[in-house]
């Protein structure tokens, strides 16, 4: 059985693994582009020297010159694109650097918060056994208990009547004269034809008896509206009785504990939240970068891009394989010598540029497995998958499956399912007595209770329990929920 906390810290190490493994890559392939530009350089070089060997001296200095722009030109944009490539490199050894510090923060915050819950969770029995002696908490238990019942005895009623103006008051709203007569709001004060159209109107409120159907279908639309304020009322004072209760069990916690566990939690899991939002932005950067420098190692930015036309323009030049050609048919000796240096550049040129292809290919292969570890990771975060209560029952998750992870070989999705089966939540021992229906427990222990006690999870996301946000209390909106429900249970 893993707990929470192991298997998140197993996937974060793999991350940080291939986040190493990417930026040493990625700097193998930075300095492997400079060698090649190197070698062009020397190739063109030696062209240069078989150039002046085999030219007149108006054809070598024409030569020279037209190599000389384009070596300068493709010199100056490297090292303009080298200096950029470690503005970049830097940037993204600080985010890292900042993004590992943020985790550590969390992981000690976490364990904080995971020692304070465990705590907590060892307490809780305890503390039932000593409100189940405490006559103040009982008597405002029995309050809360009848709150609550009369809460919901008024949502029911507020249904009902819900329901007998629809059933009731569509006789009434079928009725075309009756209608027009009360949106013109005939019989109120606020009625204000005169002449001729307020005697045909008194005249058609006669023929259907409207003073009688007015009162009787006004009282039929009032009755919901009070019901309905009369049952948010009770809605209030239920709430406000369930949070006297649970500062009763909270108290008691606190003088079983010596401090305040559930503040503590809390707090840590606020804490833990706001973290949470700081490590994505850090890794949406640091996606930025990776992003940025994977253009450099694929050899897309512009600044290569303009060196190697440079050196082409240099390099590829109709009188540059008239040379090539001229010297092959002179027996020169130095000829020869020139022609062996520019052969073995050649191969070493074309190897390099090989070893370049496989790395770059790698180094997607790496970003991509990564990107999926990272997603991972987050999902981890935001579903509170690494607070105290969470277990999972599948050991592979982090040895063969997270291998096979890191491998490629399976996909993030594919993971995150297996752990998503195998995640389990315990439920904390106590809640006989104190904290019932886990009114007043830390949000991350299954806590719903909205009055002051409301609070991030240790994972900045959801957790166990929730409840409502009024308390413990829902309506389902215009009272269509079926009445009040109180919140979680343990």
């Amino acid at each position: 059985m893993l707990t929470g906390r192991q298997t998140l810290s197993s996937i974060e190490q793999a991350t940080a693994d291939l986040r190493r493994e990417e930026t040493d890559l990625s700097s193998r392939i930075e300095r492997a582009t400079r060698s090649l530009t190197d070698l062009q350089t020397q190739q063109s070089d030696a062209y240069k020297e078989l150039a002046r060997f085999r030219l007149d001296n108006h054809a070598a200095e024409t030569f020279d010159e037209r190599r000389d722009a384009a070596a300068r030109e493709a010199r100056r944009l490297m090292e303009k694109r080298t200096q950029d490539y470690n503005v970049l490199a830097d940037q993204l050894r600080e985010k890292e650097t900042a993004h590992t510090q943020s985790v550590k923060r969390r992981d000690a915050l976490a364990d904080e918060a995971e020692a304070a819950a465990s705590r907590m969770d060892e307490l809780l029995e305890e503390v039932d056994s000593l409100l189940e002696q405490d006559t103040a908490f009982l008597a405002q238990r029995e309050r809360a208990e009848q709150s609550a019942k009369t809460a919901q005895a008024a949502a029911a009623k507020a249904q009902t009547s819900l329901q007998d103006r629809e059933d009731k008051g569509k006789a009434y709203e079928d009725d075309r004269l009756f209608m027009y007569l009360w949106e013109r709001g005939f019989g109120t004060p606020e009625y204000d034809k005169r002449g001729i159209v307020r005697a045909l109107d008194r005249w058609v409120a006669g023929l259907i008896r409207y003073q009688d159907a007015r009162a009787n279908y006004a009282m039929l639309t009032s009755i919901p509206e009070r019901m309905a304020r009369h049952a948010e009322r009770c809605e209030e004072l239920a709430v406000q009785e369930e949070e006297k209760l649970a500062e009763l069990s909270r108290a008691a916690l606190t003088r079983t504990a010596g401090e305040d566990l559930a503040a503590k939690i809390d707090s840590l899991g606020k804490e833990i939240e706001e973290l949470d939002g700081e490590l994505d932005a850090q890794e949406r950067s640091i996606e930025t970068l990776n992003e940025a420098l994977q253009a450099f190692a694929d050899g897309e930015d512009n600044g290569f891009n303009k060196a190697e036309g440079q050196l082409s323009q240099s390099l590829k030049a109709d009188d540059l394989r008239d040379l090539w050609r001229e010297a092959l048919n002179t027996p020169s000796p130095e000829d020869e010598k020139i022609i062996r240096r520019i052969e073995d550049q050649r191969e070493r040129t074309e190897t390099l540029q090989r070893e370049i292809r496989q790395d770059r290919q790698l180094l997607r292969d790496i970003a991509r497995r990564r990107t999926e570890l990272s997603q991972v990771t987050q999902k981890f975060r935001r579903s509170g998958y690494d607070t105290w209560d969470s277990t999972f029952s599948d050991n592979n998750l982090t040895t063969v499956l997270l291998g096979e992870l890191v491998k490629g070989a399976i996909t993030g999705a594919n993971y995150w399912a297996r752990a998503k089966k195998s995640h389990k939540r315990r439920k904390p021992r106590g809640g006989r007595v104190g904290f019932p229906k886990g009114s007043g427990l830390p949000r991350s222990m299954g806590g719903g209770l909205g009055g002051g006690f409301s609070g991030g999870g240790f994972g900045g996301g959801s957790s166990s329990g929730g409840g409502s946000s009024g308390g413990g209390f829902s309506s389902g909106g215009s009272f269509g929920g079926g009445g009040f429900k109180t919140g979680d249970t343990f």
